[in-house]
């Protein structure tokens, strides 16, 4: 009975005796501090990601929209409600250079003030496209420009002006070659289409035949500097009410008129009379311009079939283009005070 009840006495024991042997078999660890982590390895600034297309246009039409104030957009009203933004219109700036959604007013070489004819003529000819097209419009238009022999002024002719950032030409090719780029760097197909033409009314003094001249020549350079021999160039109509008010306007417009007879691959927009801004007879009001819109792509169209042109005018001159030309100086979209 002794043994029985000594029992568990004796294997009490022997877990106390167990413990105790491995409290001191048993290494305990010094205290430790917070854990410590390796420092991620430093790197350098992000590389820019191009933007990829959105929604379902993957191909972008180009049209370069160049001329005086009413190609820069002085139509009225504009904005707002008026002109919500368009997911299929695109603008590469004059003087913000980003590949960006299209704005009214566009970003054009001055200030626009109102909507443009580039804009109404995208609207309408993208109802003539496939969903996965859209536009890319250039917009490098500027109030109250001509071609002039000035060469400390900005001009629309030629090979004339000495400084770079008063050659509207080489700019306006610039920024083309440019926009292009940034959005073939977007992730989106880029097809050059045409040139949007309106100016004229700071040209009244000069001659039909010196006027048409300048126009053609200028027609030459876009199509060599842009590497499109049968690029579509679209000249638009001047106000009525402006050519009846301007003396020796009516010149300038039979010019305009005539550019299809004299130079392949051009067509000419007709204008309506009624359709400019309230006391003024120069600058088209918003019907006017929407007018021009739908006249545009007609003669757009004109253009694309106009193959059997006999240009009177002299072949084109031999105009180089510098470096310091195609290159914008200062921050982005600084071209011309």
């Amino acid at each position: 009975m002794a043994f029985v009840r000594s029992r568990p006495v004796s294997i009490f024991l022997r877990l106390l005796l167990i413990a105790a042997l491995t409290l001191v078999l048993v290494p305990v660890s010094p205290p430790q501090g917070p854990a410590e982590t390796t420092p991620p390895a430093p790197q350098g600034p992000a590389e820019p990601t191009p933007s990829a297309p959105t929604g379902d246009v993957t191909v972008l039409h180009v049209f370069l929209a160049a001329g005086q104030s009413n190609m820069s957009g002085r139509g009225l009203p504009a904005g707002g409600a008026y002109d919500p933004a368009d997911p299929r219109i695109f603008q590469f700036g004059a003087k913000i250079r980003t590949f960006r959604p299209a704005t009214v007013p566009l970003d054009m070489h001055d200030v626009a003030t109102g909507i443009s004819p580039a804009t109404t003529f995208a609207r309408e000819y993208l109802k003539t496209q496939p969903p996965n097209v859209g536009v890319l419009i250039i917009p490098a238009a500027h109030g109250a420009t001509a071609f002039t022999t000035a060469q400390d002024k900005l001009s629309w002719s030629v090979g004339v002006a000495v400084d770079p950032e008063f050659d509207l030409p080489a700019l306006a090719v610039a920024q083309t070659l440019q926009g292009m780029a940034a959005a073939k760097a977007a992730g989106y197909s880029v097809d050059l289409k045409g040139v949007l033409w309106h100016q004229g009314e700071s040209n009244s003094a000069i001659s039909m035949a010196a006027y048409a001249a300048k126009l053609d020549e200028l027609i030459a350079f876009f199509r060599s500097r842009l590497l499109s021999p049968k690029l579509p160039f679209v000249v638009g109509g001047l106000a009525p009410e402006g050519i009846a008010a301007t003396p020796g306007a009516a010149n300038i417009d039979r010019a305009h008129r005539e550019t299809p007879s004299r130079v392949a691959y051009t067509g000419f927009a007709k204008s309506m009379a009624g359709g400019v801004n309230p006391g003024e007879r120069i600058h088209f009001s918003r019907v006017g311009i929407e007018f021009l819109g739908k006249s545009y792509l007609s003669a757009y169209r004109q253009a694309l079939r106009n193959t059997a042109a006999s240009p009177r005018s002299s072949p084109a001159p031999r105009v180089t283009v510098s470096a310091k030309q195609l290159k914008v100086t200062g921050p982005p979209g600084t071209l011309c005070a």
